[in-house]
């Protein structure tokens, strides 16, 4: 797809699923007892949490504004 508004809400999607996966995979670290793991996975849950917010927060800006469209060629 070319159409930015689409880009960004697939990138929110799929960014939450790996948020949903990176909880089970912290759980099965600390039953494993891989405090390092934990600690990468941690790492990574904050950093795709803020890139998360800040997608919500241009879909959300784009919407108020009226903004959020999708091209008339998808």
């Amino acid at each position: 797809m070319h159409n930015c508004n689409f880009n960004k809400t697939a990138l929110l999607t799929d960014i939450r699923r790996i948020l949903w996966r990176l909880d089970t995979y912290r759980k099965d670290a600390e039953k494993a007892g891989h405090p390092l793991c934990k600690e990468l996975l941690n790492d990574m849950d904050n950093d795709l949490k803020k890139y998360s917010k800040k997608l919500e927060d241009a879909i959300t800006g784009l919407a108020k504004e009226g903004k959020f469209t999708f091209c008339e060629k998808c």
